[in-house]
């Protein structure tokens, strides 16, 4: 999992995450060593805590069901299950007034491109993902962190 920068992709964080409140924040989530022609990337769940611990009980969903939280308009996903990488955004927040660090965590598989279903189609509404059978698939989870909130910059 690489935090960005920027929208584009291209300027990766070096050292420490530091930034501000509300800040647009870019990540990516890759996978290497596997054949690009044949295999992509599927985020089905990200979420985010304020320790290190994806089982901590605060926490706050950033992609569900391989789509955005339809509660966080900040979530915004540029491409899930089209290739080994996939990307998303969100603004920077905190859980609470004297919380400084965010973690973020995701589950991910692999999907078979020759399936043709590895990409959801994410649309507003109701109805926000479409249904499709129930596949089974071996999930691993990934974590990153922290993203430090930049100092006098609490809420």
């Amino acid at each position: 999992m690489i935090p960005y920068q920027d929208d584009e992709f291209t300027q990766p964080f070096t050292g420490a995450v530091d930034a501000e409140l509300d800040q647009e924040m870019h990540v990516e989530v890759r996978v290497e060593g596997v054949d690009s022609r044949q295999f992509a990337l599927v985020m089905d769940t990200c979420w985010a805590t304020p320790v290190n611990d994806p089982n901590y009980n605060l926490h706050w969903d950033l992609i569900v069901q391989e789509c955005p939280n339809p509660d966080d308009d900040t979530v915004q996903l540029q491409q899930n299950g089209v290739s080994t990488s996939s990307r998303f955004s969100f603004r920077m927040f905190i859980f609470t007034a004297n919380s400084t660090k965010l973690y973020l965590h995701c589950a991910v598989h692999l999907c078979l491109l020759s399936n043709n279903r590895c990409s959801t189609n994410c649309t507003s509404g109701p109805h926000w993902r479409e249904r499709r059978s129930l596949d089974f698939h071996d999930s691993a989870s990934i974590s990153m962190g922290p993203l430090m909130l930049s100092e006098g910059k609490t809420a």
